[in-house]
């Protein structure tokens, strides 16, 4: 099993950020250490089988549903004909609800009192926010920005993204701003990574969620969330906010930029022909 284990997992990294592959990962060779266990070999994996392995785990709901996805794409790139994942299903758990997206309000207050420090370190964690924020990276695509995949003729950044694909995404004039003054503090470097620890290293995965958590207090991904509802709310095309953010497909775009019922609401009140 670990030959077919091995082609799944090199597949895999071939499509997924690293994050992504390192949990996908873990999730697929926990559930062949349980067949191991079981002694039993995938081919004769039935649902009955993925459905008591799912069960025994100690974790969310939306974790299982996780596990279940990869162990589905496993079967699917085998080709194996009954996919013993396939028609699994969840129950509704509404227990824990998605956090909310910041508002614009917040993420300004944040930005601002990052910027009435001027340590180095403060400009740092404040170009990194407005990074987030402003152009919508992901974690790993942010650590990744090296100086010379910015354009400032051209007001954008090179990042790479999933899969080793790179794209070309805007920066807004105060990351131009920011990013002029960062460098000017590190005494004019030129090449080489942009964010960097006081130690002058690229910042790891780790590093730049400590920043962004702890010193901005706001979560990675929440920023990138904001990035692209604010657009869209400020009237950008969900096609440009699909090109922004990296997503191969529309319906990934579209749960990052899903409006509030009551949004919706107020939108069709204020707007709508045939409003009161």
């Amino acid at each position: 099993m670990e030959t077919e284990l091995l082609d799944y997992l090199r597949n895999l990294r071939l499509r997924e950020g690293v994050m992504t592959y390192k949990r996908k990962e873990w999730q697929i060779r926990t559930f062949f250490k349980w067949l191991e266990k079981q002694g039993r070999h995938y081919s004769e994996v039935k649902q009955d089988d993925v459905g008591l392995f799912l069960s025994g785990l100690v974790c969310s709901r939306s974790a299982r549903q996780q596990i279940a996805q990869v162990i589905r794409d496993f079967y699917e790139f085998h080709k194996i004909e009954e996919n013993p994942a396939a028609g699994i299903g969840f129950k509704r758990d509404d227990s824990r609800k998605r956090p909310g997206v910041p508002g614009r309000s917040t993420v300004d207050a944040i930005i601002t009192t990052l910027n009435s420090k001027d340590d180095i370190l403060s400009v740092r964690d404040l170009l990194t926010v407005e990074l987030a924020y402003g152009s919508g990276p992901r974690r790993d695509e942010l650590r990744k920005v090296n100086i010379d995949d910015i354009d400032f003729e051209e007001q954008t950044i090179r990042v790479t993204g999933k899969g080793n694909k790179t794209r070309i995404v805007p920066l807004t004039e105060e990351a131009i701003g920011i990013i002029r003054r960062y460098l000017a503090m590190r005494r004019g470097v030129s090449r080489g990574p942009l964010l960097v620890s006081f130690m002058g290293k690229r910042l790891s995965l780790t590093g730049v969620y400590t920043i962004l958590k702890e010193r901005a207090g706001i979560r990675p991904h929440l920023l990138r969330h904001a990035c692209a509802t604010h657009m869209l709310a400020n009237g950008a095309g969900i096609r440009v906010i699909q090109e922004m953010l990296g997503h191969a497909d529309l319906k990934a775009t579209q749960v990052y930029t899903a409006i509030e019922k009551g949004q919706l609401k107020e939108v069709v009140n204020s707007k709508h022909p045939r409003r009161n």
